[in-house]
């Protein structure tokens, strides 16, 4: 299959999907049918486009706080996995039982602890975003490559000299390309976050369309949301692309 063809085929699936899409929206006149056509949709984008702005500003400001909270937490944990290797196991499957409570039960209790607030949705946006992070880290940590491992023990590193110098630069193509999934699970967490109390926000924009039959509304939010996740997975993965022009990933991707 040529590049063009690979390129062609999902355009034209996408596009006969929007066509019969928007004929079979068209063909209903219900204003509460789930069923909106896409001009509709983006005409409601575009009439809508201040307040979902400003939620949008609201959302991404608490998906950024959490994605750096979570790089933070990942890295600490990361870094203590690997040290203390016996209680870094315990540790590691303690990281994994949190994340793997939805977010969506665990999202309530902290809010009713830490109020309605952007501290609330931080948290929870950290949550979303930090095991993706760990996991990376700990593997990279764990898995380096034999000539960097000779390097450290040929140079006499002690083991902080060894991760500041060698193993921690050698570990950068993982983490960043842990934000490709982590970045666009903040965002998530901090819409679920905004579903269960919040000033202002995307997560509450949908509730509110939800809960008052505009659909036009809640398909409009669902189509900005996911741009916006589409868009962050791109921004993280141009920059792990980029800032690791050595590493594999990279150089298969320039070959493509």
């Amino acid at each position: 299959m040529t590049r063009a063809s690979r390129i062609l085929a999902p355009v034209l699936v996408y596009a006969v999907v929007i066509v019969a899409w928007e004929y079979w929206g068209r063909r209903i006149e219900d204003p509460a049918s789930p069923l909106i056509a896409p001009s509709e949709i983006l005409v409601t984008l575009w009439q809508k486009r201040i307040a979902l702005w400003i939620n949008t500003l609201t959302t991404l400001g608490e998906t950024a706080a959490g994605l750096a909270l979570a790089i933070v937490v990942a890295v600490v944990l990361a870094l203590v996995i690997d040290r203390f290797r016996l209680f870094g196991e315990g540790l590691y499957r303690l990281a994994l039982i949190i994340y793997s409570i939805p977010l969506i039960a665990l999202a309530p209790a902290l809010v009713a602890a830490l109020g309605l607030g952007t501290g609330s949705k931080i948290t929870i946006a950290m949550l979303g975003a930090y095991f993706p992070i760990v996991v990376n880290l700990t593997s990279a940590l764990r898995t380096q490559d034999s000539r960097v491992l000779e390097l450290g023990r040929v140079l006499n590193l002690s083991y902080f000299s060894s991760l500041w110098r060698l193993r921690a630069p050698a570990a950068v193509p993982e983490f960043l390309a842990s934000l490709k999934i982590a970045a666009p699970a903040a965002f998530i967490a901090a819409i679920i976050a905004e579903w269960i109390g919040a000033e202002s926000g995307l997560g509450l924009a949908m509730m509110h369309a939800m809960f008052g039959y505009k659909m036009a509304d809640l398909w409009a939010i669902l189509l900005l949301a996911t741009v916006i996740n589409g868009l962050l997975v791109l921004l993280f993965g141009l920059i792990a692309r980029y800032a690791t022009p050595w590493h594999e990933s990279s150089q298969r991707r320039a070959e493509v």
